[in-house]
Formats: structure tokens, sequence, C-alpha cells
């Protein structure tokens, strides 16, 4: 009798075992369903495990597909992940679907920021008055209304978490996108499960703060915005600068840096198309601002002949913030080079 109840005991765990796999399978399915223009490349054979060249003789591995993506996030822990694959897979482009979740992921915030702290320790935060409270109401009217309530909320409990900071300009601007991007009412006609919309929604407030402070301490931006400039300009920077450019900064005797009037995540913001600039974003929070700079580079290569023909820091400064990326934009689609492809 016992023998038998043991056998019924075991054959229902491996019943539930087998149903909660299925689970998996079904959700992770459900989850990386995308619309045609989600598509990484439209250009590529995806019925190929790998991509060739063959004008070059070049083989390269496909990227991952949306279920590969949904199989890594929910099984390996980010530091699992061999890091040159990861980046160019990054770099190769994430679903829109699956943009939450794999910025989640891939900052390692669960691991790191979150690990430190108390699970309830941003209700505290936000619940508590700050010295910058003001500031931050006068702030929030410049952003969208929509979220006005949760920007506030998610700043003060910053500017309490953060004390030597507090609240500076462009915390805002930060959490303002990652509110639009991370906002789970987006999603809602994807195919994700209930429980797990709901959970989205649950999270959703703390993802976006525990991303802010990633942001800051971790990518540098604390640093920069404290400043007050557009990037850190170290010697290294100077050095890869064309030589024509480098004369003519040093002739006028001005930093690049000095010149851009806003931090270069906001920059490109502004100049970049809303898609173009998510896809930067995602490469921006793996590999943080060195990839910023490599893409100011690049511009800054492809205007050299247009650049070195200004003779004044008012006209320089008027052509970096206002003409640079329109220009070299229209000089890459001359060549029918995609953009994303120049970029990274």
């Amino acid at each position: 009798m016992f023998c038998c109840l043991g056998r019924k005991k075991w054959d229902n765990e491996i019943e539930k075992a087998n149903k909660k796999k299925e689970m998996v399978e079904r959700f992770i399915l459900q989850n990386c369903k995308s619309n045609d223009q989600d598509s990484l490349d439209e250009t590529i054979d995806k019925s190929n495990i790998i991509i060739i060249d063959y004008d070059n003789n070049k083989y390269e591995k496909k990227p991952w597909s949306g279920i590969e993506w949904q199989m890594i996030i929910q099984t390996k822990n980010f530091n699992q992940i061999e890091l040159d694959e990861l980046k160019r897979n990054i770099r190769f482009g994430i679903l829109s679907n699956l943009r939450p979740a794999t910025w989640f992921w891939m900052t390692d915030i669960k691991n790191t920021q979150m690990k430190k702290h108390t699970s309830n320790i941003y209700q505290k935060l936000k619940s508590c008055e700050s010295q910058y409270d003001s500031q931050i109401f006068k702030c929030i009217k410049q952003l969208d209304k929509k979220y006005n309530d949760l920007i506030f909320d998610i700043l003060r409990a910053y500017a309490n978490y953060d004390v030597e900071v507090g609240f500076i300009k462009g915390i805002d601007q930060i959490v303002e996108y990652l509110v639009q991007q991370l906002n789970p009412q987006q999603y809602i006609n994807i195919d994700y499960s209930f429980n797990q919309f709901n959970r989205m929604c649950d999270f959703y407030e703390q993802m976006v703060f525990w991303m802010t402070t990633h942001i800051l301490f971790h990518l540098n931006y604390r640093r920069i915005l404290k400043q007050n400039v557009s990037f850190i300009e170290t010697e290294k920077f100077q050095n890869t600068l064309m030589p024509s450019i480098k004369r003519l900064v040093e002739q006028i005797n001005i930093q690049i840096s000095k010149l851009i009037e806003v931090p270069l995540l906001f920059y490109f913001q502004k100049q970049l198309k809303k898609e173009d600039f998510n896809k930067l974003f995602d490469v921006f929070l793996f590999e943080g601002e060195s990839i910023l700079l490599q893409i100011l580079l690049k511009f800054l290569k492809i205007s050299e002949d247009l650049i070195c023909q200004f003779q004044t820091e008012e006209d320089l400064q008027i052509f970096l913030n206002q003409t640079l990326i329109p220009y070299g934009i229209s000089k890459i689609e001359k060549t029918n080079q995609k953009l994303m492809n120049f970029l990274f």
C-alpha cells in the first residue's frame, strides 16, 4: 500500500514537472513573437545557421533569434556568456518586445544593486520627503505629463538614495526615457501570459529606479552630470582625433567636450530617430560611454573636410550641435550604407 502511494506521488511529481516544462516552452514561444518591423535584418536568410559573405569568403555566426535570447535570459547568468559573443548580438539588435527583460538581464542589477539592499528599500526611499522635492516638481512640468507622478517618485527616491548628488539636471531625462521604454502598457498586445504581464507592471517602477542608478554609478553618468560636461575628454580621446581636427581645436584653444552643449547620451537622443536611438541605447547599456565616443569620432571623421573650414569657436559649436549628425547621416545614406552598420 505504502509502495503504491509512493509511486503515485512520484508519478504526480513527474507530471507536474512535465507540465511546468511545457508552460515554460509555451511562454518562450509566446513572448518571442514579433512584428515584421521587429525582424533583426531582412537581408539575412534566417533559414541558415550561419551568415556567409561569398564575396569576401567570410563566415559569421547568425545572431541569436528571439527564442534564443529568451532562453539565455531565463537560464543563464550574465557572466556565463562569452563577452564578445554577447557584444556582437547586442550590436546586431534586440527585438523591441524583449527589450525590458534584456535590459534588466544584461545590466545584472538583480545581482548587484538590488542584492545589496532590502526588498522594500525603494518604497521607503520614495515615501520620505526630500530637500529636492520642490526642484523636482518644477523639473517634471517640462516632461511627459502622462508620467509626472511616477517620475517624481523615482527622482525623489534617487535623491534620498544618493545623498551626495541628490537631484541634478539630466537625471530626469534618464528616468523619463526609461519610464517610456519600459512601460508594460506598450507590450499589452504582445502574447505575454497574464501573470507575467502583472509581474511586469508591479516591478516596472523599481526596475526604472535601479536601472537609473546603474547608468549613473556604473556607466559614468553621475560624474558627467556632476561636472556638467558632455563627456569626459581623456588624453586617449584627444589622441584619437583626426590630426586636422586636433590642430583646429588646438588653434581655437577649446575642447570638443566644451563645444557640445549636452551629455553625449542626450546629444544622440536629440539627433537620431527614435528607433535608431533605442538601438544605440541597447549597446550603451552594455558598453558604456565608450560606444558614444566611438560614434562621435566616426561622425567627426566623416565630416572632417567641412569641420576644418571653420575658423571660430562659435561657428564650430553651432555645427557640432546642430549639423554634425544630420550632415553625417546624409553622407551615409548617399553610399547606401545602413546607419546601424556605420555606427557599430
